[in-house]
């Protein structure tokens, strides 16, 4: 089973580190009362991922078109990532990838440390 799915590709690179959150955002009637208390207005939980690629095993072809994919300027990639136990389908938008240039030769260059930051769009849970 593939680590990693964007738009329905399968990608073969070595994951080498997931983290995720799960942000529970207020929407705009969430405020102060006058009595101090704090009134939530939920919309949902947002599930978001950092997820860093070990590309030491990628020719620099293949890294080239993972991150051409990676920093397309598009609205959002529909991503399957693992999930508690299982994997979990949902659109994503991407706000950060971050490489560093590891070394230089005469053919190629080789960059690593590749990281991507996917955010979900809409709550993959709301409250009932």
């Amino acid at each position: 089973m593939p680590v990693l799915t964007l738009d329905g590709k399968d990608y073969d690179v070595q994951v080498t580190g997931i983290s995720r959150s799960a942000e529970i955002r207020d929407g705009q009637n969430a405020d102060t009362l006058l009595s101090g208390r704090y009134s939530r207005d939920i919309i949902g939980t947002y599930y978001n991922y950092d997820v860093t690629f070990g590309t030491s095993k990628l020719s620099p072809t293949d890294y080239d078109a993972l991150y051409e994919v990676l920093t397309a300027p598009q609205d959002y990639h529909t991503l399957t990532i693992p999930y508690g136990q299982a994997t979990k389908t949902f659109e994503v938008y991407i706000t950060n990838v971050t490489d560093a240039l590891r070394h230089m030769t005469r053919n190629y260059n080789h960059w690593g440390d590749l990281t991507v930051s996917l955010i979900a769009i809409e709550p993959m849970r709301v409250p009932e």
